[in-house]
C-alpha cells in the first residue's frame, strides 16, 4: 500500500482533506477523507478500488462506507492489487 499511496501522492502533492463527523478518533489520529486538489481524486476509495485498502470504520464517520465496501468486495472479486496474491 505505502507504494501506491506514494504513486498516487507523490511528496509535495496537494490534497485537501473532508472531515466526518469526527476529526479525530481516541487515540487523537487524524481522521479525513483525502481528495487529490488536481483532478479531485477520492484517495480513500481509490486504494480500497484497486485492492489496495480494505475498509475500516469509525463510527460515527460512516458518509462513505458503502461506497467503500461495495469497492472492497469488488476488487477481492476481480484479484485486483493485493488480492491477486490470494487466487
Amino acid at each position: 500500500m505505502p507504494n501506491r499511496t506514494k504513486q498516487l501522492l507523490p511528496a509535495g502533492t496537494p490534497v485537501r482533506l473532508v472531515a466526518d463527523v469526527e476529526q479525530r478518533d481516541k487515540y487523537k489520529r487524524l481522521l479525513a477523507y483525502v481528495y487529490r486538489t488536481r483532478d479531485n481524486l477520492f484517495v480513500n476509495l481509490s486504494l480500497v478500488r484497486d485492492g489496495y485498502a480494505v475498509p475500516y470504520t469509525f463510527p460515527p464517520n460512516v458518509a462513505h462506507t458503502n461506497e467503500f465496501v461495495a469497492a472492497a468486495a469488488d476488487a477481492r472479486n476481480a484479484g485486483r492489487g493485493l488480492w491477486s496474491a490470494c487466487r
